[in-house]
């Protein structure tokens, strides 16, 4: 490893409240600490691995000529002006960090941690720190064995995920009056759109931008509670002293709290937020102001704890103060993009258009434009909501733990925490990844993308659990050793697409009517009556009637069961009226356009009957006897499977219905109908076939050992079920 101050493992102080250390000492006690651990080994290897990226990278570096750095800068120029021409300044983007959000919940309800370096996770790693451990050097993803070498004295206080969440609900209760939409990154953070709300804010009476303070005690006794008709508030100097040295105001009596009058501002309102959160949870929090979310989110680390900073909605103003901006400040550029654009000697936003050219050339296209737009001070400028969300994640970080049962455990918890998350925000997902990190610090991920999308605990633990156990058998005989463990879900479903599949089946089956639901026609079959104007939709387990929409005919508001049924029944129409009574008293005697209102039941898709049952299991059994009942007991006909089959291959293929028309079709073998406009039917008209070769009048029709090629089967009734 390099020298202690340039070394890999070196602290990483662009932190709020790490300002003025002495970073060697630091890294060498960092350095020490570490030697011989697994811990060091594994940061040892990643760096040999980035040091060899470099290594190539300067050597291709070489290689460039000036004709190609030129045509680089000319791409460069061309795409910087593309994006310039696309700069928007109309969005008020808001960041919010809760300051040390998981120590300062413990510290507020713990005060003797108070004045004490402290921080929050396990003996193996830690999540956060509070503002005195950071003076040490402590600070959050940093091992709990180092963390102790900087501070002896450092409390470690294990976390209380159901306390940090209740906070951060009621903290996300108050982002909601500013915005709506907001975008949670975790529970401490969150992106807010401050536009709309300012100009509502605009025409604001002073009462309503008026808040006054809760004392101490009301505070600590009525702690998340609004206060009065004036909303709940506070200003800056009456936070709770969480961060600071500074000794609490002496007790006893104060006079009351005067109210607050905040501005109509982009600065006003959001200090008016910062208020009330803090007022509503005794936390404070910080945020940034700017045109773009990734300006935003550097803004709020600039003046923590408790504070915010803005950038105005001004290109110069943007561009001065990405001008010395160092690079590691920006979301997205970490360790080791910072070692790689150090080796070529970029350390601040403005060196990274300086060498935009250049960079263009070593790095991918994705990264240097992104390159790009961070030195233009570019960001989105839309906050993405929680429906565009691409996924939803939890992950654990414990001592090592080799049991499997221990492992399926706590895999099982993690999908339980998921599954809670994923239903509050009503997202489902069809893609369940699972995350393992050794002892040895090595990563592995595994996924799994399953057909139907998922958000309870039982589905997401069936998949999760599976490639737990492919890990816990490829390591076999050996224990698979962990020490942090992940569940995400991705790949989500919106509510519509929810909707949409849930329709399909049930609807299908229940917009399928009874025979005697279908007015029988009293014209001649080569002139039918059409079915009734009504279509059928099921509202929970009873069925109501809806007219049809203008322009749309009684065919398309049909199922396809009701059309080839209707066809059925013309042809059974045009042999006598008589024969077709009986049959209605045998169903019944239901004759009307719909069921009454209110009657629960399905219809089967087979024999047409109406099933009393509305349970799904006893309507899949009777489809079950029906498929396997036969001819004779269907039909109540001689015949065969084969004869059966090619029945139904006609009465599911809509085209050969519609070819046919409207005229009867004949239940016998040989399958014929009459064709509309030409009078009376020939004899020997049948089913178009594909073969130019044609059968003698009369001949008889043998059954096929297979599915009659002509008959176009693609909508089978095995093909409906499969």
């Amino acid at each position: 490893m390099e020298a202690p101050g340039g070394t890999w493992m070196a602290l990483n102080d662009n932190k709020a409240g790490m300002e003025g250390l002495d970073k060697d000492k630091i890294n060498k006690i960092i350095l020490e600490a570490s030697k011989g651990s697994r811990y060091y080994e594994s940061e040892l290897k990643k760096e040999q691995k980035v040091n060899q990226r470099i290594e190539k990278m300067l050597q291709y570096k070489e290689l460039i000529t000036q004709q190609q750095l030129l045509r680089a800068q000319e791409q460069v120029e061309k795409m910087a002006a593309d994006l310039e021409r696309g700069r928007c300044l109309g969005r008020v983007i808001v960041h919010v960090d809760m300051d040390a959000f998981y120590a300062a919940v413990e510290m507020r309800d713990r005060p003797e941690l108070k004045d004490r370096p402290m921080a929050v996770g396990s003996d193996r790693m830690l999540s956060t720190s509070n503002y005195h451990a950071r003076k040490f050097g402590v600070r959050a993803a940093m091992p709990s064995f180092i963390a102790r070498k900087l501070c002896p004295d450092l409390v470690i206080v294990p976390h209380n995920f159901e306390k940090y969440r209740a906070a951060s609900t009621e903290v996300r209760e108050v982002f909601s009056e500013y915005d709506p939409f907001f975008m949670p990154v975790s529970l401490d953070e969150a992106y807010l759109d401050f536009t709309e709300h300012l100009r509502e804010r605009q025409g604001w009476p002073e009462a309503r931008r008026t808040h006054t303070p809760r004392t101490e005690t009301a505070t600590a006794e009525g702690r998340g509670v609004e206060e009065g008709s004036q909303g709940d508030g506070g200003s800056a100097d009456l936070s709770l002293v969480l961060f600071e040295d500074d000794p609490v105001s002496p007790p006893g009596p104060q006079g009351p709290a005067e109210p607050v009058v905040f501005g109509t501002g982009a600065e006003e309102a959001v200090r008016e937020m910062r208020f009330r959160i803090e007022q509503r949870t005794s936390l404070t929090a910080s945020a940034g102001i700017a045109p773009n979310m990734m300006l935003a989110k550097v803004c709020s680390d600039k003046n923590k704890p408790d504070g915010q900073y803005c950038i105005p909605a001004d290109r110069q103003a943007v561009m001065d103060f990405i001008q010395d901006l160092p690079i590691r400040k920006v979301s997205g550029i970490g360790k080791v993009t910072e070692k790689m654009l150090r080796a070529l000697g970029i350390t601040t936003c403005s060196g990274l258009l300086q060498q935009g050219a250049l960079l263009s050339l070593l790095f991918s296209e994705l990264s240097w434009h992104h390159f790009l737009q961070i030195s233009l001070g570019l960001g989105s400028t839309h906050i993405e909501r929680d429906s565009e969300r691409k996924s939803m994640s939890t992950e654990r970080t414990f001592a090592e733990m080799s049991s499997a049962e221990q492992q399926f455990d706590l895999c099982r918890e993690l999908c339980r925490d998921l599954a809670q998350d994923l239903q509050k925000e009503d997202l489902k997902g069809k893609t369940v990844t699972v995350k393992l990190k050794s002892v040895n610090f090595e990563v592995k991920t595994r996924a799994s993308t399953v057909s139907s999308a998922v958000s309870s605990e039982e589905e997401i633990y069936a998949v999760a659990r599976d490639l737990l156990k492919i890990e816990i058998d490829t390591a076999s005989p050996h224990p698979l050793r962990l020490r942090l463990m992940g569940v995400r879900v991705s790949g989500f479903l919106s509510s519509d697409d929810r909707k949409s599949l849930q329709k399909s089946i049930v609807s299908f089956l229940q917009s399928s009517r009874p025979p005697g639901d279908t007015p029988l026609p009293n014209t001649a079959p080569d002139n039918p009556t059409p079915l009734s104007g009504g279509a059928v939709i099921q509202t929970g387990m009873s069925l109501t009637a809806r007219p049809s929409k203008p322009g749309r005919s009684a065919r398309e508001g049909q199922s396809f069961f009701q059309r080839a049924e209707a066809q059925r029944l013309r042809g059974q129409a045009g042999r006598g009226e008589e024969r077709e009574g009986e049959q209605g008293e045998e169903r019944g005697g239901v004759s009307s356009c719909s069921l009454q209102q209110g009657q629960a039941g399905l219809t089967c898709p087979i024999c047409f009957q109406q099933q009393e049952s509305a349970d799904l299991r006893s309507f899949n059994h009777h489809i079950d006897q029906c498929l396997s009942a036969g001819p004779a007991q269907s039909h109540g006909q001689g015949g065969n499977l084969t004869l059966f089959n090619t029945h139904l291959d006609m009465c599911l293929n809509q085209d050969v219905l519609q070819e046919l028309g409207p005229g009867p079709l004949s239940h016998n073998a040989s399958v014929t109908a009459s064709t509309e406009g030409k009078g009376t039917p020939e004899p020997c008209q049948s089913a178009p076939k594909p073969s130019s070769k044609n059968k003698r009048c009369g001949s008889p029709t043998l059954p096929s050992p297979k599915k009659a090629k002509g008959l176009n089967p693609r909508n089978t009734i095995d093909r409906f079920f499969r």
